[in-house]
């Protein structure tokens, strides 16, 4: 388990999803607040069973694997869940992705969830670039972007289809140069 940040007094935490999640994971998927701005794949339970047993969690701290999806845990209680997809490990290219189920939504939750992600790739791997795209009509996700220090590069033109329509999404996206950077005036404001 990643080590937790604190959001509120409440503790949030990071764990490789195991195949046991895999009903937890089904249930949230199928939540309309859930779906309604991405297009996730209409999955059995065996079926998710099976590819979250297929993930290899040690592989990233290698510089190996390609999908990689972790439980968010707040006060040792799942939460939502991250995934990352590594698009090139030779050009420390990946995309990251991350939903709360819907109870647990606008409770602050996620921020301190990707910024223990984020803080491991960056100090952990060859990752220099990190993408994130999103429905250009959630405005939650592009605040918690914004505010994570990405910046938006565009928007992506009918991206995917959303219950039958096309969809446009903003893209998203840190470096490791900007992340550096941001934990720099973190470190000089609070030691200020």
């Amino acid at each position: 388990m990643t080590p937790g940040a604190q959001e509120g007094g409440v503790a949030v935490a990071l764990r490789p999803v195991q195949p046991a999640d895999a009903p937890l994971l089904l249930a949230w998927r199928g939540e309309e607040s859930v779906r309604r701005h991405q297009p996730l794949r209409d999955l059995t339970l065996a079926e998710l069973r099976a590819e979250l047993a297929a993930l290899c969690p040690s592989e990233l701290w290698r510089g190996q694997g390609d999908r990689f999806i972790w439980l968010v845990l707040a006060e040792r209680r799942p939460v939502g869940w991250i995934t990352l997809l590594v698009v090139s490990w030779e050009h420390g290219l990946a995309e990251v992705g991350y939903a709360l189920g819907t109870e647990h939504q606008g409770k602050g939750w996620m921020r301190p969830a990707l910024e223990l992600l984020l803080r491991d790739l960056f100090a952990l791997t060859p990752l220099f670039r990190i993408e994130a795209r999103c429905a250009v009509g959630n405005v939650a996700s592009q605040r918690l972007l914004a505010g994570l220090g990405f910046r938006e590069e565009g928007v992506l033109r009918s991206y995917f289809r959303l219950r039958g329509e096309r969809v446009d999404n903003r893209l998203f996206a840190l470096l490791r140069t900007d992340w550096a950077r941001r934990a720099m005036e973190e470190g000089t404001a609070r030691r200020a």
